[in-house]
C-alpha cells in the first residue's frame, strides 16, 4: 500500500516536471 502512494508520487512530480520542461 505504501508503495503505491509512493509510485504515484514519483509519477505525479515526473508529469510535472515534464510540464515544466
Amino acid at each position: 500500500m505504501l508503495q503505491l502512494i509512493i509510485y504515484s508520487l514519483i509519477f505525479i512530480t515526473s508529469i510535472i516536471f515534464i510540464n515544466m520542461i
